[in-house]
């Protein structure tokens, strides 16, 4: 990623934290969860980052879903998303 030319990347705080989606626990423990992926989204939007990037189908569904709630239209991508993009 650092070799894409113009990709900023920006390290959130707490980067291995949790964003609460761990398979099915954001089924099965949905209040612990919530409680994760706000710690998750306060860090993201702390960055300013202009999207967010990630390698797990699951992050990025609950990740996009609490920005989303949260009014915040921050892109969320896949690794090979990002990739697609710098080579084409």
């Amino acid at each position: 990623m650092r070799q894409i030319p113009g990709l900023e990347l920006v390290e959130m705080k707490e980067s291995d934290v949790c964003c609460g989606s761990a398979g099915s626990y954001n089924l099965t423990q949905p209040e612990y969860s919530d409680r994760l992926l706000g710690r998750k989204l306060d860090a993201i939007l702390a960055t300013g980052a202009g999207a967010v990037i990630s390698a797990n189908p699951g992050c990025m569904l609950q990740i996009e879903s609490g920005l989303r709630a949260r009014g915040s239209n921050v892109p969320v991508l896949h690794v090979v998303e990002v990739l697609d993009r710098a080579m084409t």
